[in-house]
């Protein structure tokens, strides 16, 4: 697999943006894009998710709203297939989906609070998270996605053109026409397509509906 430069969209005003930039350029467009209104009490948080280098988000939410809207909007994006569980691990303590994120998001997190997620117990993808900032307002909306990294640049495995499916097993890419050259992993049973998303390839996930 090769990557290109790690670059990625603001959701803002979709612009494409190299992800050593996106917080300057993000603190920019926040600036002119009227996201929240003014509080006395409530504040906004502004998370950055991912999966090493390449699989990032920005994510701003509510300090009041439940720890399950952050847990609704990585599932949306990213992750959901099977309806499996999730988990939080923040400051020690674990937050698993079957009712225990209930919690607001100021109770649990301070400014650079760093945290871990786990989707899918068995098959598990595994993110990691930290609060980049906490800035006084209220979303007009509870949670949002700012900006979001490019699919890397990837290749097929045989000729080096770009993929449209991963083998499921072994977790090389194909194109169109080299996947039938690939047997070693039950064929193209074993195969899915090529997402954005770091659980692409794991149980079946074909990306958002």
């Amino acid at each position: 697999m090769t990557v290109s430069k790690n670059s990625g969209a603001c959701l803002l005003c979709k612009q494409d943006v190299e992800h050593r930039y996106i917080m300057k350029h993000l603190s920019k467009c926040l600036e002119k894009t009227a996201t929240e209104e003014a509080s006395e009490k409530e504040k906004v948080y502004l998370f950055k998710i991912s999966d090493g280098k390449l699989f990032w988000l920005y994510i701003e939410i509510n300090g009041s709203s439940p720890l399950e809207r952050l847990d609704y909007l990585l599932r949306e994006t990213w992750l959901e297939c099977c309806g499996h569980m999730s988990e939080f691990k923040i400051n020690g303590k674990d937050y698993s989906s079957d009712g225990k994120m209930g919690q607001r998001i100021h109770r649990l997190f301070d400014a650079d609070t760093e945290f871990d997620y786990e989707y899918d117990f068995g098959s598990t993808t595994m993110l990691k998270g930290k609060v980049i900032s906490i800035r006084p307002g209220k979303l007009k909306i509870e949670v949002g996605l700012l900006a979001r990294n490019h699919l890397p640049n990837l290749q097929c495995s045989i000729c080096e053109k770009d993929p449209i499916l991963i083998c499921s097993v072994c977790y090389d890419f194909f194109c169109k026409k080299c996947k039938k050259k690939h047997d070693d992993c039950d064929g193209e049973s074993a195969m899915l397509p090529v997402v954005n998303s770091p659980r692409m390839g794991v149980c079946g996930y074909c990306g958002p509906e």
